[in-house]
């Protein structure tokens, strides 16, 4: 009886050791989360103003119509750029991510390019993945505008090379504190159409330089935006997933000592009850 009140106590001292760990990275996360909601919100505007700006300008080069509003469609695959974590312990979050490009990527012909540890690591050692370029910078850690204009003079040279046919961004979508969904954005070529507006169809505007200068002007800018800003929401969405499963795992550590705590007082009291029954029955030998 000693042994199992031994190997009870031992898995409750086990457990209460891990929730530790587990309650520290719950508050980790949650500081994170409220620093990168922050960041998220900082660059929404400047990111979703120049995505209408750019729109204004694509929907007013009406002469040469430069070839950032069209795919390079004598060129068979894509570039999928997927920004998955470097760190584990975030439930489903990479999974997710994962499953998402195995159903709409062509693994023969479309290059991953995969930013974050994780995803590095899954898409380097699935054979099934022909074209995986592992020498993007993880700009995941810390939203390095040095880096993030390398990673956009990179694709954007790709992309006017014609190696490749368009920049397809997968990323997680932040939609509240428990629910987030893998989602894709075309960064090249730039898929915005606006609606014409009423007041300008007898009085378009006038654009120095023109539109289609401009546009080469502010792509560098317009890439470096949109990068940002999906790389900042896919690390809350990252964080919050974090979070949830350290408070899952706490929830379950509770619960499991609980039942470990009412099993060693079950135990501890039936080793008492013996014992009693024992002393009492050796009392009752002693007096006959």
């Amino acid at each position: 009886m000693s042994l199992g009140l031994n190997k009870t106590k031992r898995r409750i001292a086990s457990i209460e050791s891990t929730q530790k760990i587990t309650k520290a990275m719950e508050m980790v996360a949650t500081v994170k989360l409220k620093r990168f909601r922050t960041v998220l919100d900082a660059g929404e505007e400047y990111a979703n103003g120049l995505r209408e700006a750019m729109g204004e300008l694509f929907l007013h080069d009406n002469v040469t119509k430069t070839h950032y509003g069209k795919e390079n469609e004598e060129v068979k695959g894509s570039l999928y750029i997927v920004i998955t974590s470097s760190l584990g312990l975030c439930a489903g979050y990479n999974n997710n991510v994962f499953k998402y490009v195995e159903e709409h990527v062509d693994k023969e012909n479309d290059i991953i390019a995969p930013l974050g540890e994780r995803g590095k690591a899954h898409f380097a050692h699935d054979p099934s993945y022909k074209h995986v370029d592992l020498d993007f910078p993880n700009v995941d850690k810390t939203l390095d505008p040095k880096q993030i204009d390398e990673l956009c003079l990179r694709i954007k040279k790709s992309f006017n090379d014609r190696e490749i046919r368009k920049v397809v961004l997968v990323y997680t979508h932040y939609v509240n504190s428990i629910s987030f969904v893998p989602e894709e954005e075309t960064l090249l070529p730039v898929s915005i159409t606006p609606s014409p507006r009423e007041d300008e169809a007898y009085c378009p505007p006038l654009f120095e330089p023109t539109a289609r200068e401009q546009i080469h002007i502010l792509m560098p800018y317009y890439l470096g935006a949109r990068l940002n800003h999906r790389i900042a929401e896919s690390q809350l969405s990252e964080q919050a997933s974090r979070r949830n499963a350290m408070n899952n795992a706490n929830d379950n550590a509770d619960e499991l000592l609980r039942k470990l705590t009412i099993e060693y007082n079950k135990a501890r009291q039936t080793a008492i009850t013996q014992e009693i029954v024992e002393v009492v029955s050796g009392s009752a030998n002693a007096t006959k």
